[in-house]
């Protein structure tokens, strides 16, 4: 399955929520919306990569706009 069938799967899971960053309200760069499905997303680099280390590598907290789908990546909770 690819990238693009994963994210339309994620966006047909109804339950959506609002969030802060440091306590300002998420808005999407794109569409303004404000109400987003939480992820996860791996942040590979090349050495683990090539290493076959990439569950080493460091994680990031994804947010999909549930209006248009663009993602907004934060490397805090």
């Amino acid at each position: 399955m690819g990238i693009i069938q994963n994210l339309r799967d994620s966006m047909s899971d109804n339950s959506s929520s609002t969030f802060t960053v440091q306590g300002i309200l998420v808005e999407c760069s794109h569409c303004g919306h404000t109400q987003f499905k939480k992820r996860e997303g791996q942040l590979n680099t090349a050495g683990l990569t090539f290493l076959n280390l990439d569950w080493a590598d460091r994680s990031a907290v994804v947010l999909v706009c549930t209006n248009c789908g663009k993602l907004e990546w934060f490397l805090i909770d």
